[in-house]
């Protein structure tokens, strides 16, 4: 599997290429994007069928980004992680003002472990 970054067809997209014909599969290639809701890979050829756009973030997103969407508007990746910091960072501040010791099955799950 290869992705390479920067190709002409589409502004900002990478190419993907999974060469499976040595064990009996197929050539696959597509033109992709990261979806910046979400950061899952979308081909931009399966987009076209089921996929969505934001306007607010100007950029194509996931078919399930778009349905969420619907729902709670934009809600870009960095946004979501700036959320999930500040939230622990929040907790930690709590525990250290009343005097507690922190609980592991209390504390907030971070979205990337570190």
């Amino acid at each position: 599997m290869t992705f390479i970054i920067g190709t002409p067809h589409a502004r900002g997209a990478g190419y993907y290429r999974n060469d499976d014909r040595l064990s009996g599969g197929t050539l696959s290639e597509a033109d992709v994007l990261t979806c910046p809701h979400c950061q899952a890979v979308v081909k931009l050829q399966e987009w076209k069928v089921r996929g969505g756009f934001c306007r607010r973030c100007d950029a194509p997103v996931c078919f399930a980004c778009y349905v969420r969407m619907k729902t709670y508007g934009c809600e870009p990746f960095l946004k979501l992680f700036e959320r999930q910091v500040d939230a622990v960072v929040k907790y930690e501040q709590y525990l250290k003002r009343a005097g507690l010791e922190r609980l592991p099955e209390t504390t907030p799950q971070l979205l990337i472990s570190p």
